[in-house]
């Protein structure tokens, strides 16, 4: 019945974005401005609505107008289309059949305010892909997911590892340094950072919308790096990486560091690293870090081949008729090392 309380809390993190004043109280209790009464008239800072875990639920009591009920019909008065959604999730998770349906499983009463037991989770057992199923879904199972995936022209064999979420709110659940942060509820494609063993460390979630937040990215371990797929890489073979995790996915073997910080990288994959920046040559920047890359040892991608000079990186060449063979050949043959990477990065400058 965790997961029924789990579940809860789920749907409440959906809504918090438009409670006034909302905010979680450690991982069980939510205050925000009551919604029945209003709250104070006098004082807009004033919230005397929350939520608690009692038993295997949420239950909620304003302290302003005395109003108590769980938390399930709390979002029901409130936000009926949310709630709509968590009645299919929860008929589906608990076995129940719709006639079944109510606003959910029995509450406890609201007035046994005794309390708050400590249901912390475990983030051990969050930090694993079973459990983020209750959180979203893998893309091959969500018809807008999929069409943003092939609209990418990303390869299909990846569908199943990337995740999909409308409510990226729900997502602070994941760890208690975002259960205060307004994650906001565009709809994202989720890519997850494990770490070599399987440890779930992080996510990156790339909004399909129009988003000015284009990227939304979790760190749930500050001792790891976050590399993308770092967990599936073979060491005895070429492992090329790039700076994102979407262009990764159109070569072998590969991974990404989800930025430009390529020093990030173990030293210990140096001999079989090809360093692939995205294909910038008037940002000085980017120059700077690949003269640096090189002076360290690593092979790099000099993009010095014409098909390629009108693209930044290597979607935009997928997506602009290049196969995923002649991207991985124009790779094969702009990768350098020591000084001829030096002489090739200072043609690339002038390109």
């Amino acid at each position: 019945m965790v997961l029924m309380l789990w579940l809860e809390r789920k749907y409440l993190s959906m809504v918090v974005s438009s409670l006034d004043m909302a905010k979680w109280k450690g991982d069980t209790t939510l205050n925000h401005r009551c919604l029945y009464c209003g709250d104070s008239s006098k004082n807009t800072y004033k919230a005397r609505g929350y939520h608690f875990a009692v038993e295997q639920s949420y239950i909620y009591k304003c302290h302003n107008c005395g109003k108590s009920t769980s938390s399930v019909n709390f979002i029901k008065d409130h936000f009926p289309v949310i709630h709509k959604e968590y009645v299919k999730e929860w008929l589906k998770e608990s076995g129940r059949k719709p006639k079944n349906h109510a606003s959910g499983h029995k509450m406890p009463s609201a007035n046994t305010f005794k309390f708050i037991p400590k249901t912390e989770i475990n983030t051990k057992d969050i930090m694993t892909v079973e459990n983020l199923k209750f959180l979203m879904k893998p893309c091959n199972e969500v018809a807008v997911a999929r069409k943003y995936l092939e609209d990418r022209k990303i390869p299909e064999v990846h569908f199943k590892d990337l995740w999909y979420t409308e409510h990226p709110q729900s997502l602070s659940m994941l760890s208690s340094k975002y259960k205060d942060r307004v994650l906001g509820n565009d709809p994202r494609i989720i890519l997850p950072f494990f770490s070599e063993d399987g440890e779930l460390i992080g996510i990156s979630g790339r909004a399909i919308n129009d988003s000015p937040l284009r990227y939304l990215t979790m760190r749930f371990r500050d001792d790891l790096p976050l590399i993308f797929n770092l967990n599936k890489v073979d060491r005895t073979k070429t492992i090329y990486v790039t700076e994102g995790p979407i262009d990764s996915l159109f070569l072998p073997n590969s991974i990404a560091v989800a930025g430009s910080d390529f020093k990030k990288i173990d030293e210990s994959i140096k001999d079989k690293a090809v360093l692939i920046f995205d294909n910038e040559p008037r940002n000085k920047e980017i120059l700077k870090k690949i003269d640096e890359v090189i002076d360290l040892g690593y092979s790099v991608c000099v993009w010095n081949d014409r098909r390629v000079d009108a693209y930044k990186d290597i979607n935009e060449m997928i997506l602009n008729g290049l196969t995923e063979e002649e991207v991985k050949s124009i790779i094969n043959e702009c990768t350098v090392t020591g000084l001829s990477a030096k002489l090739k990065l200072q043609e690339y400058k002038k390109i």
